[in-house]
């Protein structure tokens, strides 16, 4: 029987639990949709919590490693040899790799879920920008098959590799703690929030650009409530996660009673507040994985953007991108001026297409394309 090994642990970072989150949707597509006599397998770290599938087709096994401990240890090549012999996913670049011969019959597919690393470095610490590129150069010399989750972060890989290096863009999808769930109502209403809101979820930084929403805010009294989710997205390491006392206290007095702050301590709860919001705004300079954009589409909620190449690629008319503050300032308030008559207003439109868009999103669809793709190799 073949496995297809997924090695659900990535680096230990601020997207870390998002991560293991879908990593455990994507083991239940793989079995779901593993040819005849194959099966996966889901590795995590040592003292990591590994979910309970119901598959018999999935295999659940503890690498000998913390979290923490495996980018270190897998820097040396030696400690790559018990993938030898196996077909292997990674998640994220964090993958042990090495020079092998050719009929070793190692297959090996690595994801790279976004180019922050060279793009906007500062966004992350020097240990995990250094742990990046180095895991990312030695993929793109030993993997078979780099993932990119975007055409702009293909396009950034061969940039920095080659052109000749094999990527195959594979779009992310939204792991299910991030969707509408049976608990969802009951946690927006624990959570105190109104009927109608928008979210963010953009950090007190000049990357994260909240300023931008606060400014729209102040200008314009008519806007629903704002929902304001903390810790999902990087910030500076030299600044660290803004507490949501942070934020509370940047409020400007008019607007404070207009504004939750809610800390994503519970992936559900940001999945609860994503999902029953009228419009996601995403002011910030940069494009991460994405999970969030993709949850909002995959609930048929429209994106008010800044315009990053892969957020236009997953959101294509679901939203509207405006790169300057004052262009996105206007732009919010105009889509909630009340249409007049009996026409459609341009939110709502917006609304159709992002239910039209998040139907393109599938776990089943990815499970289909890494089989395919190990299959090819």
């Amino acid at each position: 029987m073949a496995t297809l090994s997924l090695i659900a642990e990535p680096f230990p970072d601020w997207e870390a639990r998002v991560h293991f989150a879908a990593a455990t949707d994507l083991v239940n597509a793989l079995a779901e949709s593993a040819p005849r006599s194959c099966s996966a397998r889901f590795l995590s770290a040592r003292g990591s919590v590994p979910p309970v599938f119901s598959s018999a087709r999935i295999a659940v096994e503890q690498l000998p490693m913390g979290a923490n401990a495996l980018p270190i240890l897998w820097q040396s090549g030696t400690t790559a040899r018990p993938l030898d012999g196996e077909m292997t996913h990674a998640i994220t670049p964090m993958i042990p790799l090495r020079a092998r011969p050719e009929d070793d019959g190692t297959q090996s597919t690595v994801s790279v879920p976004h180019a922050l690393a060279w793009e906007a470095p500062e966004l992350l610490t020097p240990a995990q920008g250094r742990l990046t590129r180095s895991f990312v150069k030695r993929a793109a010399r030993h993997a078979d098959v780099l993932i990119a989750t975007s055409h702009a972060t293909a396009s950034l890989l061969q940039q920095q590799f080659g052109h000749d290096i094999p990527v195959q863009v594979i779009q992310p999808v939204a792991p299910s703690v991030l969707l509408e769930a049976d608990d969802s109502a009951e946690r927006r209403a624990r959570l105190g929030l109104p009927a109608n809101y928008v979210v963010t979820t953009a950090n007190l930084d000049e990357y994260g650009r909240l300023q931008w929403v606060f400014d729209a805010y102040d200008s314009d009294p008519s806007l629903p409530h704002l929902v304001v989710i903390t810790g999902i997205d990087p910030v500076r390491h030299v600044k660290g996660t803004p507490e949501p006392s942070d934020i509370v206290g940047s409020l400007p007095a008019g607007i404070r009673d207009r504004v939750t702050v809610v800390p994503a301590e519970d992936l559900a709860d940001a999945g609860a507040i994503i999902s029953g919001a009228t419009m996601l705004l995403q002011p910030q300079s940069f494009a991460a994985t994405g999970y969030t954009v993709i949850a909002a589409l995959m609930s048929g909620v429209p994106v008010l953007h800044a315009g990053t190449a892969a957020f236009d690629e997953y959101i294509l008319d679901a939203g509207l991108a405006e790169p300057e503050a004052l262009g996105f300032v206007t732009t919010l308030s105009r889509l909630f001026i009340p249409s007049s008559g009996d026409g459609t207003s341009e939110l709502e439109r917006l609304s159709v297409h992002a239910a039209d868009r998040g139907r393109s999103f599938s776990w089943s669809a990815v499970a289909w394309q890494l089989w395919e793709t190990h299959s090819l190799i």
